[in-house]
């Protein structure tokens, strides 16, 4: 019996069979569209197997050519091993046309260093990690625009300079690209216009991470075969591992997602085992393989030795006057390189004007010099590099993060005041690039300690690295190519065959660095451990009586200089209330006496104290500077227990430092005689900004009748008034003075930057602003010995 559906008693409402039909008529309809793509699956399916055939069939060729280049079959294709993989090394097919591109465009004969494997194997369409300089070839012989990333706009900038003078056609997507020719860049990158074809496009990681329509850009110029490939300059930035690691780099691993049929050439200076490892993770490239036998698959790796036998390092003595140093480098400059090229880097912008305005005075107008950093504009850096190129710009004073961008190949000399040895390797970097002799110097002085730790103690790692820096620069007799090659085997686990040339082995000395050619006469080796115990008892004391002073102040009370007295915090209050009282030091029954060294000799021993942790720094930070004092430290018991009657008898550890012995002070460039005194402005410069210390930024001025304080510098006796030590800026406001005679030291505020230069991006570097207008009182002169007897640098 039939089913009767049931209608609805309403009015208006759809009888339930109606709605019934209705539902069956979807379901067809649903039926018909899913039998019509299942046709069309069909036939997909079928277009998907005739693909993968035909994609099998041209894999087969490329392998039945790498094959036969193997066997040596292809005599077109040379750089094939025989029966092994590929020698990037050798010849192939392109040299000949690579190298007369390589002549017309760049004016160069031949490659450096393994640039020709490098070359080659971006040629071959491969997978690069690079941790040496190359060069634009391939992006110029192959078809299509090769995409560059990189950290520095700078750099950007001054590639694309050298590139379009040697007409080469590139375009630049960064922040300071009009709307003009970001549209006009973007359309050509995309489309073929008939007109000169693009062949490198440069932008910034940022670019790549936050620009979904660059993207898009870029999937359209792979669709249309026009990505040739991508190159990623400073690739050490993907890793937190590294020393630079930027966050926007590790984004750049959805490149190998959009694009996996891209090559990718990573490029760095330097890239240690683990940076290498997480950076093939990060940008998904596969298990790196030898460049000199390849197989088909993987990474090609290329590294050029990090020794460079023309690059001759040397470490020259700062004088004490920081307005000496300008004439000192301008007196070097002008004896040693008179015509030649050089750069001098400095740690802050500021510097850089400052010191360029300085060289060019001190020399008389010989020197003439340029800026560059990062506010520098665009137009300025270019006709700095043209002026510098055509020789009416001698030396460019540039800051490390954007002097990096400079590329002159006859850079005969590089001046340092670094602050790391990863920063003093990467600045030398840009001297000799033609292969022929180049002198990187760096200037140091003991002091530099107290003011280049203010500057790291903020820094990961930072310490760490400056005390390396100071071995490296107190040492006076291991060869500086050795020392560099046991830095960064132990710092980046760098083998030690990267130092090894054709000639000789990592460890063997390179025959002419300043230590390697240094007469042996003029080295002074000593038994300093009774000094050492005098002056760990006399910080000691010190810190008993609630004192706290910095390397230079101590280098002063240890020698009975300064009226023999320090700061001490008196009353129990703190802020604005507290006071500052004064001890007196007995050095006779606390030390046996005053420790016989000159201050440069007491300066350079209490910093290998410091490296060997007898010492160590306590900061303290106040407005606009962070202020360095030493503490005693975990090995200084190991003297300090014993009794004056051990040390004597040779009880203990026994401590040795070595001096370098010299007649009477002399100039940077060996002349005889004094060091030649800050020239007076004669066109409205002030002599407070000649006056300055590089590798310390700003500094101020000594004042008159100042013991050694918390907040004082004192005055060597054989040093002339105005010129300049450490300072300490005191963690209280500019107090009043008190009267002459007063038992009370001063508590003056000094800073060494004004509010207005925080938001100068250098937050912690010293600025050479001329320093506040302080009253200041002449410390009389004493002491034991004259200190124009030693220019000292120990190992």
């Amino acid at each position: 019996m039939a089913t009767m559906i049931q209608g609805s008693s309403k009015d208006g409402e759809i009888p339930s069979y109606i709605r019934k039909k209705n539902l069956n008529i979807q379901i067809s309809a649903v039926d018909a569209e899913i039998t019509s793509i299942d046709a069309e699956i069909v036939k997909l399916q079928k277009l998907r197997g005739t693909l993968i055939e035909e994609r099998n069939g041209l894999v087969k060729q490329i392998n039945e050519l790498d094959s036969s280049s193997t066997r040596g079959d292809n005599t077109s294709s040379k750089g094939k091993k025989h029966g092994t993989g590929i020698n990037y090394d050798d010849e192939f097919e392109w040299t000949v046309p690579m190298k007369a591109r390589m002549k017309a465009v760049f004016g160069i004969d031949d490659f450096r260093l393994c640039q020709n494997a490098v070359c080659n194997s971006n040629m071959d369409n491969r997978d690069i990690v690079c941790v040496m300089p190359t060069g634009n070839l391939p992006a110029l012989l192959s078809p299509g625009c090769t995409l560059v990333i990189s950290p520095l706009i700078s750099l950007i900038t001054d590639q694309i300079l050298h590139l379009r003078e040697a007409g080469v056609e590139v375009v630049k997507l960064t922040g300071s690209t009009t709307k003009e020719e970001s549209r006009d860049a973007t359309y050509r990158l995309v489309h073929e216009t008939g007109g000169k074809e693009i062949k490198l496009c440069y932008v910034t990681p940022e670019k790549i991470a936050k620009s979904k329509s660059f993207i898009s850009i870029l999937e359209k110029m792979n669709s249309a075969g026009r990505l040739a490939r991508i190159v990623i300059d400073e690739a050490h930035c993907v890793s937190q591992l590294g020393h630079d690691f930027r966050p926007d780099y590790k984004k750049l691993s959805i490149l190998r997602t959009l694009f996996p049929r891209v090559p990718i050439l990573a490029l760095s200076a330097t890239c240690p085992p683990a940076v290498l490892k997480d950076l093939l993770h990060v940008l998904r490239l596969k298990a790196v393989v030898d460049g000199s036998n390849a197989p088909p698959e993987g990474t090609v790796y290329f590294s050029a030795p990090l020794y460079r036998k023309n690059l001759h390092y040397k470490v020259l003595p700062k004088p004490g006057a920081a307005g000496a140093v300008i004439q000192t480098m301008a007196d070097y400059i002008l004896k040693n390189h008179r015509t030649d090229s050089g750069i001098i880097y400095c740690l802050s912008k500021k510097d850089t004007e400052t010191v360029a305005e300085g060289i060019a005075k001190a020399s008389g107008g010989k020197i003439q010099t340029g800026v560059y950093h990062a506010d520098v504009q665009d137009r300025q850096k270019e006709g700095l590099h043209k002026k510098w190129r055509q020789g009416e710009i001698q030396v460019v004073c540039a800051t490390i993060a954007f002097g990096m961008g400079i590329d002159m190949a006859t850079v005969r000399f590089v001046l340092h005041h670094s602050k790391s040895m990863d920063g003093f390797y990467q600045e030398s970097g840009r001297a000799g690039r033609d292969g022929k002799d180049a002198d990187c110097v760096l200037y140091y002085r003991g002091q530099d300690a107290t003011r280049l730790t203010a500057l790291t103690c903020g820094e990961v790692g930072g310490q760490e690295k400056l005390h390396d820096m100071l071995r490296f620069a107190q040492n006076v007799t291991e060869c500086r190519k050795v020392l560099f090659a046991n830095y960064f085997s132990a710092s980046s686990s760098l083998s030690l065959s990267s130092w090894t040339s054709s000639t000789a082995g990592a460890l063997t000395r390179c025959g002419h660095c300043d230590n390697c050619t240094r007469d042996p006469e003029t080295l002074d080796k000593r038994d300093v451990t009774l000094e050492s115990w005098q002056i760990l008892k006399i910080m000691h004391e010190i810190e008993s009586q609630g004192g706290r002073v910095t390397l230079g102040m101590l280098a002063d009370l240890i020698r009975g200089a300064g009226g023999g007295s320090f700061a001490v915090s008196g009353g129990g209050r703190k802020g604005k209330g507290k006071s500052k009282e004064k001890a007196d030091l007995d050095l006779d029954a606390i030390a046996g006496g005053k420790v016989a060294l000159s201050k440069d000799d007491a300066e350079t021993l209490l910093i290998q104290l410091l490296l060997s942790h007898h010492f160590k720094e306590d900061f303290h930070s106040t407005s606009y500077s962070i202020n360095v004092y030493l503490l005693s430290g975990p090995q200084a018991m190991r003297l300090t227990r014993l009794s004056r009657e051990e040390i004597d008898g040779g009880q203990g550890q026994r401590i040795e430092c070595t001096f370098l012995k010299k007649p009477g002070r002399k100039t940077a460039s060996g002349s005889k005689g004094k060091v030649s005194k800050p020239r007076k402005s004669t066109d409205g410069m002030s002599q407070a900004k000649l006056d300055l210390a590089l590798a310390s930024g700003s500094s101020k001025k000594k004042r008159k009748g100042a013991t050694s304080s918390d907040e004082e510098v004192s005055e060597d006796e054989s040093e002339e008034p105005g010129e300049f030590d450490d300072f300490i800026v005191d963690d209280m406001p500019l107090s009043p003075q008190p009267k002459r005679g007063s038992k009370r030291s001063l508590a003056l505020t000094l800073p060494d930057s004004s509010p207005t230069r925080l938001s100068d991006n250098d937050i912690w570097s010293f600025n050479l602003d001329d320093p506040p207008s302080k009253r200041r009182r002449r410390a009389p002169k004493s002491g034991p010995m004259a200190d124009d007897e030693v220019v000292v640098i120990s190992d």
